[in-house]
């Protein structure tokens, strides 16, 4: 264990408790007690809700980035490489950090069985706390009420929406769901919601909890013309936002959202109209539409609920929705795989199924019988991921436009596939 890599160690901790998913905070609670972990007072953002958490963090940590701030983030999960999941000021942190931080929750845990991501999410604070980050930004990771990531006190609770996802453990209504993601509000900590249907369940727990409630719509809005929107918060103002041309509303509402969190926990690191623009001319966030231009042209995005579909597909609208796309999908065991492909299959000409390398995913067979079951004729089986990246590659023409989605575990392996073309 002493000189264990960063691939020993990840293989190691999903050995230590037999379920992948064991929702409760008794074992995180127990190891952390054992820790001097302290996130900054007034600057800690706690960000769950089931859509458009990576975006709504992204755009907080530039904006604090830009205003001089040493910016620690911790995500999941992750593309490609694990230290995506814990960044400063948006750089990832070496294997030898994050083996350090491993080592040290280790020293303490003794017979607690923490889950894979418990043991990441201690080691993202002790790394956070070590590097003196100025601010925290903690993206929940499913839920929020018993998610390893609500053993902190933040400065802000910040839920994005709220949509059928992860039903198995989070129940199996929205009223159920919005139940699970409101325990990430704190007893006098103000929280933000950010969609102009509020659940009573939100509202319910803000209440009892005596936490200020900022809701979309209701108390900050983000309205006017294209290219000349006005986002209005509580007491302050930004005219004259030009946001980027194939943003769709969930994007639009995750920067209300961002501002809004920055106003309330400290209106002066608001950004001026001329620095939220320059920031937004050059926002991307990777996995989330993003676009990389070979001989045809790759759209890659995590999307993977019929919720986040939506806004995909008005995403793709913004581009040409008369130009035909090839995608290429693939899908948890726990997402409705026809609730999703519903809202796209009109833009589809041909979709390509294909199974990721996780016992999680769909089987190909399931997927393509789903589709045809649908009504779908023009759905293709592929054995695996690479068979399915390298077979549209060589059948489809100069410019075509290709889409892969449906997962992490998909849109990861075809990002690092097309840097090595």
């Amino acid at each position: 264990m002493e000189n264990w890599g960063l691939a020993e160690w990840l293989h190691w901790q999903e050995t230590l408790n037999p379920k992948e998913i064991d929702l409760s905070l008794n074992r995180i609670r127990n190891v952390a007690s054992r820790l001097e972990v302290l996130p900054p007072e007034n600057l800690t953002f706690l960000i769950g809700g089931t859509n458009g958490k990576g975006t709504t963090l992204a755009l907080i940590e530039d904006i604090l980035i830009q205003k001089g701030l040493k910016v620690g983030g911790y995500t999941s999960p992750h593309l490609n490489n694990y230290n995506e999941r814990i960044c400063v000021n948006k750089k990832p942190v070496d294997d030898s950090r994050l083996i350090e931080s491993f080592k040290l929750v280790e020293s303490v845990r003794k017979d607690i069985p923490l889950t894979y991501f418990e043991f990441g999410t201690l080691a993202a604070f002790i790394t956070l706390n070590d590097l003196n980050c100025e601010a925290w930004l903690i993206e929940v990771g499913l839920g929020g009420r018993l998610d390893a990531t609500n053993i902190i006190s933040p400065s802000i609770s910040i839920i994005t929406n709220i949509a059928l996802d992860h039903q198995e453990w989070l129940g199996s209504t929205l009223e159920e769901i919005a139940k699970e993601k409101a325990g990430i509000i704190s007893a006098k900590i103000p929280c933000i919601f950010g969609d102009p249907s509020l659940p009573k369940n939100i509202e319910q727990t803000a209440l009892e909890k005596g936490s200020d409630l900022y809701v979309l719509g209701r108390d900050f809005s983000l309205s006017g013309y294209w290219g000349r929107l006005v986002w209005q918060g509580k007491d302050a103002a930004i005219n004259s936002i030009r946001i980027p041309s194939h943003w769709a509303e969930g994007e639009i509402d995750d920067l209300c959202l961002a501002l809004m969190a920055i106003e309330i926990v400290d209106s002066e690191l608001l950004p001026t109209t001329k620095e939220l623009n320059h920031l937004l001319n050059n926002f991307s966030v990777s996995g989330r539409f993003e676009i990389i231009e070979k001989k045809q042209t790759w759209i890659l995005d995590v999307a993977h609920n019929p919720h986040a579909a939506e806004n995909l597909r008005k995403r793709l609208e913004s581009l040409d929705p008369y130009k035909k796309i090839t995608a290429i999908l693939s899908l948890m065991q726990d997402k409705d795989i026809i609730g999703f492909v519903k809202v796209l299959d009109d833009l589809v000409a041909h979709w390509i199924v294909c199974e990721m390398d996780t016992p999680r995913s769909h089987s190909v067979q399931t997927l393509q019988k789903k589709l045809i079951d649908y009504g779908i004729s023009n759905v293709t089986a592929a054995s695996g991921l690479l068979e399915a990246f390298s077979n549209v590659k060589n059948h489809t023409k100069k410019n075509d436009r290709i889409l892969i989605t449906g997962s992490f575990e998909i849109v990861g392996p075809a990002k690092k596939w097309l840097d090595s073309e």
